[in-house]
């Protein structure tokens, strides 16, 4: 489905929550020292900002959030919460202790024996050792490629251990990770291959007993960010969970008011795993321990309060239409807080008498002036409802619904530019960037007067999607779709792929991929493959998977060349194992304007490839990358924290040319330093050729 993704994914992104949270416990003698945090001790980092590599925006946002939520919900003293931001690694190594070490940390030494609870959180880049497969914590200071400049996960899990026997058995450490080793960037998470480590997964440090982990996803898969909330998205919805979100009925939850570890175990992984596919079309499939832990429920902190505003709304609505009576819509309008976002639904079933009436007095309007073939009658005396326009213009020698306002209004707002309905006049608006509220109103009204042309519900299928308004985005497809619309059967499944407005179903948004595919739209196509790749819910069929892959890309579909690369190096599926035809759809990708294949050859030319790629200089290639916008950007700053990288010369060159642009006011040094890290974003921004 071409939905962008709300958010890059977090390139190597590492945010890891050590919990040694005030948990309320089942059994009633324990929960006293639960509760009791006057001694509880938290170091909260937020690494955003780094010398060496790009910045991690949402850090201070997640340490902000967190150290709230211990303040305000969990009774932390101010002056036993540690925040560092940008923390180097000296501070790593005073706060925690180090490998020699471990009790001269200063967590180590301010927690009290059976009176400290210990919550520990970090937020910024993760690094993996390609070599050893260790996993390394990035202070703002350390070289992404060199992993004894960072703090190695197992030297803090080692010292956490010391720290959970000081505090005992009756306090609690949980160890939450939120991480990604994956080399992935960009908003649809495509594999900088070459220049990355797809698929890497970092070996597990152990753990002693007594220490419960939370962990985002596995190793080889990607970690997302929460774009609304402007969180990290594991961060996000522990928050949202431990709110209540996770207790609530419509979660699975009991609503006692209590969330216990099962409940926030299942609402983590069903809406991590959701939202993630939502946002990537990709897995993330939190793993967590089992534990015997209640957490009292308590009110969102700032953070996410509005994100669980909306799903309070979101459950108020449904069980207002659950009901389908007068006083049940009345209760919702009532009850309405800050978010209201069904209030217009609400008034229009409070309001259907009315339109009932209207309906009535339009069916007499036409038996009259229709008998007498005053057609022009009719349409002048059309209201709210005016169900005969169709005939009436019809009789009158047909309309041009284009000409419709209605009709125009609904193509400049919310026209699809993958729909081979669009018409010509038309330029289409990636779906990001549709304005709900006037889409919705514009082809409401368009869909409505002319229900025969299907690429309107389309669209108003298109502006309900964007406002998250699933089932009405559900009906206005599913109509586009049933009468034949190819781009309304793509978006059509991956609701039901997502559980979006309908129940989930992987067989059915299986068949309309193939459906839609089959019609032409390569993207199905790939989504297909992207199904039977992972198995979502069905077999996995890598051979069918990469026969999907392959129609995809000879249908123009660029994020698709990435996942055949790899068979020209193996060989495999009757591929020929000739890494030059592997190299030509790098070319192929990068001709059609794919920045991250764009940046993949300039790597690939200045490690030694260049005769794959031959009157191609990798400067021009990465300037070429950054006139593609943000992705472009994320692909090539994405080259610095890679196994094989540009050349110093190649980067001067390019500093040089966004200096001479007025962009970079840094030195020439051939470094990805902070300042050019900045510069690309902003000169990618104002080049971007759409």
């Amino acid at each position: 489905m071409p939905r962008p993704a709300p958010a890059p994914w977090r390139h190597l992104r590492f945010a890891a929550t050590l919990l040694g949270a005030v948990l309320l416990a089942r059994a009633v003698p324990e929960a006293a020292a639960f509760a009791d945090n006057a001694e509880s001790v938290a170091v909260v980092i937020g690494n955003r900002s780094y010398k060496q590599t790009v910045p991690v925006d949402f850090a201070h946002n997640d340490a902000e959030a967190i150290r709230s939520y211990l303040v305000q919900r969990l009774g932390y003293r101010e002056s036993n919460v540690f925040v560092l931001r940008d923390a180097t690694l000296n501070e790593f190594n005073q706060v925690f202790g180090t490998e020699r070490n471990p009790q001269s940390g200063r967590l180590w030494r301010s927690v009290r024996e059976g009176r400290s609870n210990v919550f520990v959180y970090y937020s910024g880049h993760g690094v993996p050792d390609l070599a050893t497969r260790q996993p390394f914590l990035l202070p703002e200071d350390g070289n992404p490629n060199q992993g004894e400049s960072g703090y190695a996960l197992e030297t803090l899990y080692r010292n956490l251990d010391l720290v959970k026997r000081k505090i005992g058995p009756g306090r609690q450490l949980v160890v939450m990770v939120d991480a990604c080793f994956t080399g992935e960037t960009g908003r649809k998470g495509e594999s900088l291959l070459a220049v990355s480590a797809p698929g890497f997964a970092p070996a597990r440090p152990k753990t002693e007993a007594g220490i419960v982990r939370l962990v985002a996803t596995s190793g080889a898969t990607p970690a997302n960010w929460d774009e609304a909330n402007r969180l990290g998205l594991l961060t996000s919805r522990f928050l949202m969970g431990v709110s209540g979100q996770a207790d609530a009925a419509e979660q699975q939850g009991d609503g006692d008011g209590q969330v216990q570890w099962p409940e926030l175990k299942r609402y983590l992984r069903r809406e991590v795993e959701e939202a993630a596919r939502r946002a990537s079309g990709r897995e993330q499939v939190p793993e967590i321990d089992d534990a015997p832990i209640v957490l009292q429920a308590s009110l969102p902190v700032e953070a996410v309060a509005k994100g669980v505003a909306a799903i309070r709304d979101e459950a108020a609505w449904r069980r207002a239409e659950a009901l389908g009576t007068r006083e049940g819509f009345e209760a919702y309008v009532g009850g309405c807080g800050e978010v209201c976002a069904y209030r217009p639904q609400a008034m229009d079933r409070l309001l259907a008498g009315r339109r009932r009436d209207a309906a009535a007095v339009d069916g007499e309007n036409w038996a009259r002036f229709g008998a007498r073939r005053q057609y022009q009658a009719y349409l002048d005396s059309c209201g709210e409802v005016c169900a005969y326009r169709g005939l009436a213009e019809g009789y009158l020698g047909g309309a041009d619904p284009s000409a419709d306002p209605r009709v125009r209004r609904c193509d400049d707002l919310a026209a699809g530019t993958d729909d081979p309905d669009r018409p010509a006049g038309a330029t289409g608006v990636k779906l990001g960037r549709i304005e709900p509220a006037a889409a919705i109103e514009a082809c409401r009204a368009a869909a409505s007067a002319y229900p025969q042309l299907r690429r309107l519900s389309y669209q108003l299928g298109r502006a309900y999607d964007r406002a998250d308004r699933y089932r009405e985005a559900f009906a206005a497809y599913d109509a586009a779709a049933k009468a034949g619309s190819i781009a309304a059967m793509n978006n059509l499944a991956t609701l039901y792929e997502n559980g979006q407005g309908v129940k989930r179903g992987q067989a059915e948004a299986l068949r309309l991929y193939r459906q839609a595919g089959e019609g032409g739209n390569v993207v199905a196509l790939a989504n297909a493959a992207r199904m039977l790749e992972y198995g979502n819910g069905i077999p996995r069929d890598e051979a069918g998977a990469v026969a999907l892959y392959k129609r995809a890309v000879e249908g123009g579909d660029v994020p698709s060349i990435s996942k055949l690369v790899p068979h020209y190096a193996t060989g495999a599926h009757g591929f020929p194992k000739d890494l030059r035809q592997g190299f030509d759809l790098f070319r192929r990708a990068a001709d059609k304007g794919d920045p991250v294949a764009m940046a993949t050859m300039a790597t690939l030319i200045d490690n030694g490839f260049g005769r794959y790629f031959p009157g191609v200089r990798s400067a021009d290639m990465v300037l070429r990358a950054l006139r593609r916008g943000e992705l472009g950007a994320a692909s090539v700053s994405a080259t610095d924290t890679a196994a094989q990288k540009l050349k110093p010369e190649t980067i001067r060159t390019v500093q040089r040319a966004i200096k001479d642009a007025d962009y970079y006011p840094g030195a020439l040094d051939g470094r990805f330093n902070p300042v050019f890290v900045r510069a690309l974003d902003l000169y990618a921004k104002a080049n971007e050729a759409e």
